[in-house]
């Protein structure tokens, strides 16, 4: 994450600057050393506050690092569910939630990463006003309505695509973090998301055995 990273959804404005360089900080270590390796002291010295400040918000490591996983997980839920638009067709959608992911990859790259990175561990305690809403829901709705409109022949096919979609764009976040991909990032999305759309085509002719 860039030192100029929009960082609104971490942190409140009038949350004190102490805590807002702190967040900012930490999930920049989280992402770059990973979550085992960043301490507290290493955020708190990056920060240019002392470890005593960090407290005052945080009591533990884990308590940051749970708290920045549901800040990041609800700006992705936030941005992609708003791309979802009533009254829109199945593959309307799709393209607008695509074009989504590739502007949260362009301009909120550590939050998609960190995500990725500590969903399997952070999920089994999260509160369930995300459980409510969580991009796996998202994602069923959606390939629900493409169900609904014959694009996609058979519903269970659903988890699949669900994984594919969330997968490829999983390795993809993780990939242009070690440098494998360098070109605009909206570029690579779409590129993406016309071989999610070939998979649904495939889903909307193929067989279930």
């Amino acid at each position: 994450m860039s030192d100029d990273a929009d960082i609104g959804f971490l942190v409140a404005p009038d949350e004190a600057p102490s805590k807002r360089e702190i967040v900012r900080v930490a999930l920049r270590l989280f992402v770059r050393d990973g979550l085992a390796a960043a301490s507290l002291r290493d955020i708190a010295a990056a920060s240019g506050y002392s470890s005593t400040v960090l407290y005052k918000f945080f009591e533990s490591k884990d308590a940051l690092a749970r708290y920045l996983f549901e800040r990041c997980y609800g700006l992705l839920v936030t941005r992609l569910g708003a791309a979802i638009r009533p009254g829109c067709d199945f593959r309307g959608n799709l393209r607008s939630l695509i074009e989504a992911a590739g502007r949260l990859l362009a301009t909120q790259p550590a939050a998609v990463l960190y995500t990725s990175e500590q969903a399997r561990l952070m999920w089994p305690g999260v509160p369930e006003r995300l459980r409510r809403h969580s991009i796996v829901r998202l994602l069923t709705e959606l390939f629900q309505q493409g169900v609904g409109e014959g694009v996609i022949a058979d519903a269970r096919e659903i988890p699949y695509l669900i994984a594919a979609l969330v997968g490829s764009f999983s390795q993809y976040a993780k990939l242009r973090h070690f440098g494998e991909f360098t070109g605009a990032p909206e570029e690579d999305v779409a590129a993406l998301g016309r071989i999610v759309e070939r998979m649904i085509a495939r889903a909307g002719t193929d067989d279930v055995g």
